[in-house]
């Protein structure tokens, strides 16, 4: 018996995955689980869009399959996007350059909550790629989140796809639900 609750425990770790931390400044840290199927990946160093600003870290499934996880954690220098109407502005904003080239033809924000704090995620699928088969790394569909952490940190998070109604989409959007953001202790 004492064996069998042994293997089942070894069971429901390897299906739990890891827990992924990334290290800010001054303590404070965001928290990831990463199911088992996924594992973290290697930037390009010469990718566009990525900043010294912050963190950047990428994750792909372990089997090959066309899907990504990219999450950034900017800095920012004030509180301005805990207003959620200028976090929505700039959603808006920031989306605009996927619109034409989706089959949306629009950015139909959505409502999200990542690590206890509200925020915007926005899908689009390339009208280019549909029906065509899958391209490594080309994906096909993309929903990118934006949520102000507070303590002048700003998330923005993309889960690329070739399937948005496929499991490691979904794997890939626990992903991202799984956040919390840790604060150093109150040492006075």
């Amino acid at each position: 018996m004492k064996k069998l609750l042994q293997l089942a425990l070894v069971g429901l770790l390897a299906v739990a995955g890891f827990a992924e931390k990334i290290s800010l400044d001054a303590g404070k840290a965001v928290h990831l689980d990463i199911p088992d199927a996924w594992v973290s990946a290697e930037m390009d160093a010469g990718s566009p869009g990525l900043t010294a600003m912050g963190k950047t870290v990428r994750y792909v499934t372990k089997n090959g399959s066309n899907d990504a996880v990219l999450v950034t954690i900017v800095t920012v220098p004030d509180d301005r996007f805990n207003d959620l109407e200028n976090l929505k502005a700039m959603v808006e904003e920031t989306t605009q350059q996927f619109v034409s080239g989706s089959v949306e033809g629009k950015a139909d924000l959505k409502k999200i909550r990542l690590g206890g704090r509200p925020g915007f995620s926005v899908t689009f699928t390339d009208a280019e790629l549909v029906g065509k088969p899958s391209e490594k790394d080309n994906y096909k569909a993309l929903t990118t989140c934006f949520v102000y952490l507070g303590e002048h940190f700003m998330l923005t998070a993309t889960v690329f796809s070739d399937d948005v109604t496929g499991k490691a989409y979904s794997e890939g959007m626990g992903i991202l639900k799984s956040l919390s953001l840790e604060l150093p202790k109150n040492t006075l």
